[in-house]
């Protein structure tokens, strides 16, 4: 994965994120949206042949798209982990029985 910062100004981000799709943008925007500094996030593929996403964020009352984007990523990797911790669970309880 390649991140590259498109455009930069004031409370707006835009970024190339090049071999990533849908999956991860998606979790990205559905996090962002959950944050009250955020007015808007969202991302579009330019074209489904090519292998970039394009990831942007405006936020409010001062706050840096940076810093959300960050809190944002580190609560999907928070989710992750606990989906996974669940999961090894889950997996050596059904190879017990």
């Amino acid at each position: 994965m390649k991140v590259k910062v498109i455009e930069r100004r004031g409370d707006f981000l835009r970024l190339e994120i090049e071999g990533e799709g849908h999956t991860l943008c998606n979790l990205l925007q559905t996090l962002l949206l959950q944050d009250d500094r955020v007015e808007i996030a969202g991302y579009h593929k330019p074209h489904p042949l090519m292998d970039k996403t394009i990831l942007y964020v405006r936020t409010k009352g001062g706050t840096s798209p940076e810093e959300v984007l960050e809190r944002a990523a580190e609560r999907g990797r928070e989710t992750a982990e606990e989906f996974y911790s669940l999961f090894e669970k889950e997996v050596a309880s059904q190879k017990a029985s």
